[in-house]
């Protein structure tokens, strides 16, 4: 039996390809809704808010990064800035919940390192690898 996936497979996980999308959409769709509901109906890590806004921005933006090939790494972070300040903005009107601009900051900050992450360290090691295959 062969450790190679069939080709098939490695075409949906390429960066770029549809897996990647698929992720990316998702993850910008949860940060829209946890953003935009109540105070009393969101869910809680038991982290800090900044440290909760951090972690999902550095993931969102790197699926995105990885998916969206064209889109240049500060075209992605400007992105996820300005939704974020949006968010922010939002949340003054939505009961049990604060906007801070340190809220943005650390979304601006995840974006730019997860965007950065996956761009510069795991793009090249997906494509080193996709190509001993």
């Amino acid at each position: 039996m062969s450790s190679v996936p069939p080709p098939m497979l490695l075409s949906w996980l390429r960066p770029g390809g549809p897996v990647l999308k698929v992720l990316a959409a998702t993850c910008c769709l949860v940060i829209t809704v946890l953003s935009l509901l109540p105070g009393n109906e969101r869910p809680h890590t038991g982290y800090s808010g900044n440290m909760e806004h951090v972690a999902a921005y550095i993931g969102t933006a790197g699926f995105v990064a990885l998916a969206l090939l064209r889109w240049r790494v500060a075209t992605i972070v400007f992105a996820f800035s300005a939704a974020s300040a949006f968010f922010e903005i939002c949340q003054i009107w939505i009961p049990g919940r604060t906007s801070l601009v340190e809220n943005w900051v650390a979304s601006t900050l995840g974006a730019f390192f997860g965007a950065v992450a996956a761009r510069f360290i795991l793009l090249p090691l997906m494509q080193a690898w996709l190509a001993r295959r």
